[in-house]
C-alpha cells in the first residue's frame, strides 16, 4: 500500500522535532473563542433602534428624547416631555458576496425586535429640577445573521484538509488503541483530526501518520458555507434630568445578552483528471469525498455603564456627549463537530468493508457537545467608546443633526478563560481606535408628516486591513437610511425606515499549516474575499401620555 506523507511529517520522522506549526483558519481551531470572535462581537456602529433614530442615522448623541438614548446618550431620556412606549419591529435581508469563489452569494433572511421600550416620568418640578424620568429600553446592539457560501475547483493534492489533519497528528503524535481503534480526547482541539482518521482521510503505522485514500494526482474540489445566527439585544435601565430646560444629565446600566451560533461546512470532492483513477492494487480504498460540520454556540451576558450630558445654549441647538465603559462579557461555549465520507473500494477490499452494490461504503461520526461554563466560561471586555454630538434645528421644521464617536478596539481583552490564554497583546498590536460618524436630517413637510434621511460610516478598526486573518473580520461599514413620520394624533405616532448597509472584510483562508522553519511546507487553502450588504426596514408603533 502506497503510503503519502506531508512534508512536515518527513521533517518530524526523521528527527527535526523543533519543527514548529501554526494551525488556523475559518475551518480550524473553533473549539475555543478566538480572538476574532471577540471582535466581531465589539464591532458596532450603532445602526439599529427605532424607526426615526435609523431614519435619521442614528445620530442622536445631541437631539434625544428616544429610546436609542438610553444605548447612545442617556441624557436624552430627560429630554421626554411625557411618557412614551415605543415598539419597533424589523425585517433584515442580508446578502454576502465571496470574491475569487466559483459560487459566491447568499441570502439570510430574519425577523427580529430592532428596539421596544418605555419611557416614564417619575418626578415634575417646577423649580431647577423641571422633570426626572426613568426608562426600561431594549435596542438591538449587533447582529450576527448572515450566510456565505463558496466553492473552489480543481485545488491541488496539497490542499486537501487532509494534509492538516495528518501533519496535526505527527507533530503533536497522536496515536491509535491496540485493535485500531481511536478515542476522542478531553482536548476537542483534536477532535478534528480524530474524525479524518475514523473517516479514512488518514492513517497510521509505525512510521507514523500518512494519507492513503487520496491519490497525489487528484485534484481537490472545496465547498464552504458559513451560517451565522443571533444577535446582542442591551437591556438598558436609564435615568434623564431636565435642568432649566438647558442642561440633561443621564446615565444607564446596561445589560447585554448575547446568543451567537454558528454552523461551519467545509466539503472536498477528490477527482483524478481524464477519470485516471490509482490502481486498485497501490490504492484499494479511494475517497470520493469528505463533508465536515462543526456548530458553535456562545451564550451569555455583558455589563455596562454609560454617563452623559447635553447641554442647550440656545433653543434651536443641542450639544451632546456621552461616555460607555467597557461591556464586561461572560459567555458560555458549547462546541460539536461531524464527519462523514464516501469511499470506493478499488481492489479487492483487503479489510473486508460493507460495500453497496455500486462498491461504496461510508463513514459517519459525530462526537457530542463540549462546553465551557460556570467557572470555565469566557470572559472578556469590549472597547471604551466617546461619543459627541450637536443637533440644529432650523425654522421649526427642520432638524439637522451628527455624531462623532471614537472606540478604542486595541483596549478589549479576553479575561478569564478555561485555557489560560492571554490575547491583551494582539488586540493592541492588530487593533487601532475607530472612527464612526453619523450624521441625519428631519424635515417635517406637515406637522403631522416627516420625511428622514441619515448617513453612517464607521472607519477602520485595524492598523492593516491588508492582512489575511483565520477568518474574515469586519473592517469597515457605510449606511444609508431613509424614513417617513406620522403623527395620526397627540398621543399615537408611526415611524417607518429602511436602512442599507455594507460591510467590508478582510481576505482569510480556510485553513492553513505553517512552518516557522521552511515555509515551502506551508499547507493552506486558497484566499479569498468576503463583502456583506443589509438591507432592514423596520416600523415604529408609539404612544405618548
Amino acid at each position: 500500500m502506497k503510503k503519502i506523507i506531508t512534508a512536515a511529517a518527513a521533517l518530524l520522522w526523521a528527527g527535526t522535532l523543533s519543527a514548529q506549526f501554526d494551525f488556523g483558519g475559518t475551518v480550524l481551531n473553533r473549539d475555543i473563542v478566538q480572538w476574532t470572535d471577540i471582535y466581531q462581537m465589539s464591532f458596532t456602529s450603532h445602526n439599529y433602534g427605532t424607526a426615526r433614530s435609523m431614519g435619521m442615522g442614528n445620530a442622536f448623541t445631541a437631539l434625544g428624547a428616544d429610546m436609542i438614548s438610553a444605548s447612545l446618550n442617556p441624557a436624552g431620556i430627560g429630554m421626554y416631555v411625557e411618557s412614551d412606549i415605543s415598539l419597533s419591529p424589523m425585517l433584515q435581508f442580508s446578502n454576502t458576496k465571496t470574491d475569487a469563489a466559483e459560487f459566491e452569494k447568499r441570502r439570510k433572511t430574519r425577523f427580529g425586535m430592532s428596539s421596544i421600550g418605555g419611557v416614564f416620568t417619575a418626578y415634575e418640578g417646577t423649580g431647577a429640577l423641571v422633570n426626572l424620568n426613568v426608562g426600561l429600553v431594549y435596542n438591538r446592539i449587533a447582529d450576527f445573521n448572515h450566510r456565505s457560501s463558496l466553492m473552489s475547483i480543481g485545488n491541488p493534492f496539497t490542499s486537501t484538509m487532509a494534509n492538516i489533519f495528518c501533519t496535526l497528528s505527527n507533530i503533536d503524535n497522536l496515536t491509535t488503541n491496540a485493535d485500531g481503534t481511536m478515542d476522542f480526547p478531553d482536548n476537542p482541539y483534536y477532535w478534528g483530526a480524530v474524525l479524518a482518521y475514523k473517516n479514512g482521510l488518514t492513517n497510521r503505522d509505525k512510521d507514523g501518520w500518512f494519507i492513503d485514500r487520496i491519490g497525489q494526482t487528484s485534484e481537490i474540489d472545496q465547498f464552504s458555507t458559513i451560517s451565522t445566527s443571533g444577535s446582542i439585544g442591551e437591556y438598558g435601565l436609564t435615568f434623564g434630568l431636565n435642568i432649566n430646560d438647558k442642561l440633561y444629565l443621564g446615565a444607564t446600566i446596561g445589560i447585554q445578552s448575547v446568543q451567537y451560533e454558528r454552523e461551519v461546512y467545509y466539503g472536498e470532492n477528490y477527482v483524478y483528471p481524464g477519470d485516471i483513477y490509482p490502481p486498485g492494487s497501490e490504492m484499494p480504498y479511494q475517497l470520493d469525498y469528505m463533508n465536515y460540520t462543526q456548530r458553535i454556540e456562545m451564550s451569555g451576558t455583558g455589563i455596562n455603564f454609560k454617563l452623559g450630558a447635553t447641554w442647550r445654549p440656545l433653543d434651536n441647538l443641542r450639544i451632546g456627549m456621552a461616555f460607555h465603559t467597557p461591556t464586561w462579557y461572560s459567555l458560555t461555549l458549547r462546541y460539536a463537530a461531524q464527519m462523514n465520507t464516501r469511499t470506493y473500494s478499488a481492489g479487492d477490499n483487503p479489510d473486508d468493508y460493507r460495500l453497496d452494490p455500486d462498491g461504496y461504503f461510508y463513514d459517519d461520526v459525530y462526537v457530542g457537545t463540549w462546553e465551557d461554563s460556570g467557572p470555565d466560561s469566557w470572559n472578556f471586555n469590549s472597547p471604551t467608546r466617546l461619543m459627541f454630538g450637536a443637533a440644529y434645528t432650523i425654522a421649526g421644521r427642520v432638524i439637522v443633526s451628527a455624531d462623532y464617536e471614537r472606540d478604542w478596539y486595541q483596549g478589549a481583552d479576553i479575561g478569564s478563560n478555561p485555557v489560560g490564554i492571554d490575547r491583551y497583546g494582539q488586540f493592541k498590536d492588530v487593533c487601532k481606535g475607530s472612527n464612526t460618524v453619523r450624521a441625519g436630517i428631519e424635515a417635517y413637510l406637515h406637522p403631522a408628516f416627516a420625511v428622514r434621511l441619515g448617513y453612517i460610516y464607521n472607519g477602520a478598526t485595524l492598523k492593516d486591513e491588508n492582512i489575511i486573518a483565520a477568518a474574515p473580520i469586519a473592517t469597515k461599514s457605510t449606511y444609508m437610511t431613509a424614513g417617513l413620520g406620522i403623527k395620526f394624533n397627540r398621543t399615537v405616532y408611526l415611524d417607518v425606515a429602511y436602512q442599507y448597509g455594507r460591510t467590508h472584510h478582510t481576505s482569510y483562508k480556510l485553513f492553513y499549516a505553517t512552518s516557522a522553519i521552511d515555509p515551502s511546507q506551508d499547507i493552506e487553502s486558497r484566499t479569498f474575499e468576503t463583502t456583506l450588504d443589509r438591507h432592514i426596514a423596520v416600523a415604529t408603533l408609539g404612544f405618548r401620555f
